[in-house]
């Protein structure tokens, strides 16, 4: 029961490339977000409007790059071969091979 393998999940298939781009960003637009609304070096550091800066960024972030991978799909491999549009790119003048 527990004893097949684990499958290696591919870079695209793996979670870890988009937290750690999403955290990234997030801590990107916290520190000029904190740095930029303290209006000079007199005034202190206004944290709260930087913890909202990474929350944002980093859910943003997160659904965008989400959704662009579920949208992308690997073609079929018959839709290379054929004629007409759907013409072979690696050899576009040969003739098509017919199906059977």
């Amino acid at each position: 029961m527990g004893n097949t393998p684990a499958e290696k999940k591919s870079w695209q298939q793996s979670i870890k490339a988009p937290l750690s781009f999403s955290l990234v960003m997030g801590i990107v637009a916290g520190v000029i977000a904190t740095i930029s609304s303290t209006g000079g070096s007199d005034n202190p550091l206004r944290i709260d409007i930087g913890l909202v800066a990474f929350g944002v960024a980093f859910v943003a972030c997160l659904l965008i790059i989400s959704v662009m991978t579920m949208a992308g799909k690997e073609n079929p491999e018959e839709m290379g071969t054929g004629s007409g549009v759907n013409r072979s790119s690696e050899t576009p003048d040969a003739k098509p091979k017919k199906k059977n």
